[in-house]
């Protein structure tokens, strides 16, 4: 005959080995449940946000480059030789491409394209990068920011005239995203 199991200040016999009730596992899951969607929801916005800070990086340090090739022009006395550079790639320019360069086309595929990347579109002459999180930037539905070297007329005179200097400037997108 086994010994009677002891019983509780209530009078409720008390269970041996006490595990977890059936609620407590339904509880236990909502919880972990909760918690393991709060945690995707994050990691998705700090995902997209490492996108648009990268790609902020990499457009001002385009710009810097960009200008620094009008000034370096500027002070070789060859200001005439700025308006070549239109156009151009920027890319080029740089000590070190981004990661996520993938390089000069002539009107690719861009469905074929890996997104979250920059080419140069040697056919337009326009720098483009493929959005990875399509609402990362607020860009009206397009999937692609382009921008462009441009020659622009400068306000401040010179003694030979008005100064010319190139801008990095974005095509077809919002203020918003434009990093100025």
């Amino acid at each position: 005959m086994s010994a009677p199991r002891p019983m509780d200040r209530h009078g409720r016999r008390l269970r041996a080995g006490r595990g977890f009730t059936l609620f407590e596992l339904a509880v236990t899951v909502a919880v972990i449940g909760i918690l393991v969607t709060v945690l995707l929801s994050r990691m998705g916005y700090y995902r997209a946000e490492a996108e648009r800070l990268a790609f902020e990086q990499t457009v001002t340090a385009l710009r810097a480059e960009v200008r620094l090739r009008t000034f370096a022009l500027a002070i070789a006395g060859k200001s005439g030789e700025v308006g070549g550079l239109a156009g151009k790639n920027p890319m080029n320019w740089l000590a070190q491409k981004p990661p996520n360069y993938l390089g000069e086309f002539y009107s690719p595929d861009t469905k074929k394209l890996a997104s979250g990347n920059w080419f140069f579109d040697r056919s337009d002459g326009l720098l483009v990068y493929l959005l990875n999180q399509s609402n990362t930037f607020d860009s009206e539905g397009s999937e692609l920011l382009k921008f462009k070297v441009s020659l622009s007329q400068g306000s401040k005179k010179t003694a030979a005239g008005a100064a010319e200097t190139l801008e990095l400037m974005p095509v077809q997108v919002r203020k918003e995203i434009a990093v100025r």
